[in-house]
């Protein structure tokens, strides 16, 4: 057991000594928020071109290389991903949609209600969709599209981000990226994810990810699920670091957590609201069919 109060059982939640200094609150507004905004439009109802109209807002040097729409088999929806490159920051990025569909939504609450879990094929346990989701997108070419950016720019370091859903997908991916190219620096930044993995899934991601960060905005009920009812029963984990901002997201007005859940960040916000979720970094990552150009 280890602190807050001896209560903890699972070492991946104990207290970490050293939080990270490199986290960039500017980075996360300007840059990652626009990829998040992209990627919620590979959709088959976004008009051509809007993810590159989010990505044009950066004002860097962006080139896309893949947007694709991955039909979902559990729940018979889609999920899509993008993947482009910053030659500016020299990195390639990827990221993956999030709910845009009610259907999809209540699918993921009843497998998180069922406590759902299967095994992952990287290793460890994971929430049952999630692993199909996995599956999903790694049969409709997902590493094939990855392996033609790579081979177009070979020193460049890589990105995986996403929100809620998308959240949970990158997180999820960014192992799977990390394994297939350890010779490489690979980057988490996830916005309002769900708990995805048991245990040794984020000891994995510990192990691979050259740095990891878990975005959350007080009063956000997603990063709740699947709710964790005991600490001896099979679960989901958060992985590190949460990146905690109180509800007005005010620049560089943020707590980097020691432990992946405190009650002195998100887990100890008893007061939940939708607003939440979907308002980060002065954007509105609310998704739904038919997104259009960015503003």
């Amino acid at each position: 057991m280890c602190q807050p109060w001896r209560t903890v059982l699972h070492v991946i939640n104990c207290p970490i000594k050293t939080v990270p200094s490199n986290y960039n609150d500017t980075f996360n507004r300007h840059e990652i928020a626009y990829y998040i905004l992209a990627a919620n439009r590979v959709s088959n109802y976004s008009p051509v071109g809007a993810p590159m109209s989010c990505l044009m807002k950066i004002g860097a040097n962006i080139q896309v290389i893949e947007e694709k729409v991955v039909p979902t088999t559990m729940e018979e929806r889609s999920i899509g991903f993008l993947i482009g490159a910053n030659h500016d920051l020299r990195h390639i990025f990827i990221g993956f949609r999030s709910t845009d569909d009610i259907f999809q939504f209540l699918a993921q609450y009843f497998v998180f209600t069922m406590g759902w879990m299967t095994d992952f094929p990287l290793g460890g346990k994971m929430v049952a969709l999630y692993v199909q989701m996995y599956k999903d997108v790694l049969n409709n070419g997902f590493d094939t599209s990855l392996e033609r950016a790579v081979n177009l720019f070979p020193s460049y370091t890589l990105l995986v981000t996403g929100h809620s859903l998308g959240g949970a997908m990158a997180t999820i991916f960014s192992l799977h990226v990390a394994i297939k190219y350890p010779g490489k620096k690979t980057s988490l930044y996830s916005s309002s994810a769900p708990r995805s993995g048991d245990e040794t899934f984020v000891k994995l991601l510990r192990e691979r990810i050259f740095e990891e960060f878990r975005v959350v905005r007080d009063g956000d009920f997603v990063p709740d699920f699947p709710l964790r009812v005991s600490q001896v029963l099979p679960a989901a984990h958060h992985n590190s670091f949460e990146i905690f901002y109180p509800n007005h997201m005010e620049t560089n007005n943020y707590k980097i957590c020691d432990q992946p859940e405190t009650e002195t960040c998100l887990k100890g916000s008893w007061w939940k609201r939708p607003v939440a979720h979907a308002f980060l970094f002065d954007q509105n990552f609310f998704n739904f069919h038919g997104l259009g150009y960015c503003d």
